[in-house]
């Protein structure tokens, strides 16, 4: 009669080409008929005329653990590729660790110097944004910069200090603060005549390098920054805009 309980699917690792198979209950049996259903066996699915079964290949763990030398560990591979790489590449394609993991591994090694590069780059990019070291202008002469300014009031500035993009500014205002960020001199700044005017204005004074007090009014001849930062101002907090000073002289 063969198997009657069970089933088997044409995909199993299972299967008895010797026997009849029910194609209704996936029964092997050796007489004409399902034992289970009782249906006649079909010629196809007769011993001898079925097609092969495909397996699925799997895979097969042989149960055994194993030992990963220490030179083959993943903290000595990283620890190689940074002192002697070569030394490095080679201990990771010679692990006994996945093949995907080592050829991430090699991968990101070797782009790292280029997301690195890019990193330092947009960092230099935005610091001197920031900092403005590219927004004045050192050609003219001090007198050729002082008599190129355009006098402003900071409101104007303060408004709109997008449309003194190619401007020299010339523009007194009141020291509130002196403030160090990286390396980078800025005086937090407001109208003389109006509190809520706060403009920062950058240290980057061509000769004669100054230092203002709180309360000092100054003008300042400099351009436009596109940047802009909160500042607190007596516990209330603003957005302002940036200049950057190539001179300036104490009202």
């Amino acid at each position: 009669m063969g198997r009657m309980l069970g089933t088997f699917a044409d995909d199993d690792e299972l299967d008895r080409p010797d026997l009849n198979k029910c194609p209704d209950c996936d029964c092997f049996f050796a007489s004409d008929a399902c034992p289970l259903c009782k249906k006649i066996c079909p010629e196809e699915m007769r011993a001898g005329n079925r097609k092969p079964v495909k397996h699925k290949k799997k895979k097969h763990s042989s149960g055994r653990v194993t030992f990963i030398s220490w030179y083959h560990r993943w903290w000595f591979i990283i620890l190689m590729l940074a002192l002697f790489p070569l030394v490095g590449i080679i201990l990771c394609i010679t692990s006994p660790h996945n093949t995907w993991k080592k050829v991430l591994c090699i991968a990101l090694y070797l782009l790292l110097p280029t997301i690195i590069g890019g990193s330092v780059m947009i960092g230099t990019i935005l610091v001197g944004e920031i900092f403005g070291q590219d927004f004045v202008d050192t050609s003219l002469s001090k007198e050729e910069y002082v008599a190129a300014c355009e006098v402003i009031t900071p409101e104007e500035y303060y408004r709109s200090p997008a449309s003194y993009e190619e401007a020299y500014i010339s523009i007194t205002l009141k020291v509130e603060r002196r403030e160090v960020s990286d390396s980078a001199i800025y005086y937090v700044c407001t109208d003389p005549d109006n509190s809520e005017i706060v403009i920062l204005v950058r240290d980057y004074f061509i000769e004669d390098q100054q230092n203002f007090l709180s309360g000092d009014l100054v003008t300042f001849y400099c351009q436009y920054s596109p940047t802009t930062a909160r500042v607190a101002v007596d516990g209330v907090e603003y957005v302002a805009p940036f200049l950057y000073a190539a001179y300036a002289k104490i009202n």
